[in-house]
């Protein structure tokens, strides 16, 4: 039976969270200080839609801890809400880090 727990969320548009590589870096941090094993984790726009959260083209991070959520609000924005997720599906689905930030070319020829 699925293992079902409130969890906090914070959901901003695509590209709002991870856009810069901040929140990689963040994620990559975070789980070399406490564990790979630590209730965090990214959900790209697609993970969004496959666990239902509210919004279209919505990326979000989950986690038990609502203070690393609120930081990463008031570091990038977003909403805050509170979701019954299933841990097994967020160990096996959304373990990957966000995405690497698009590098543009801004130089003048």
């Amino acid at each position: 039976m699925a293992e079902l727990k409130d969890l906090y969320v914070v959901l901003a548009p695509a590209g709002q969270l991870s856009g810069n590589g901040q929140l990689r870096e963040t994620v990559r941090e975070r789980r070399n200080r406490k564990g790979d094993d630590i209730a965090f984790w990214y959900l790209s726009p697609e993970l969004a839609k496959k666990f239902d959260l509210p919004g279209t083209n919505v990326e979000a991070v989950v986690a038990e801890d609502l203070t690393a959520i609120n930081w990463l609000k008031l570091r990038f924005g977003g909403e805050t809400v509170s979701l019954k997720f299933d841990l097994d599906q967020l160990r096996e689905l959304a373990n990957s880090l966000p995405p690497k930030p698009v590098v543009r070319d801004i130089s003048t020829k």
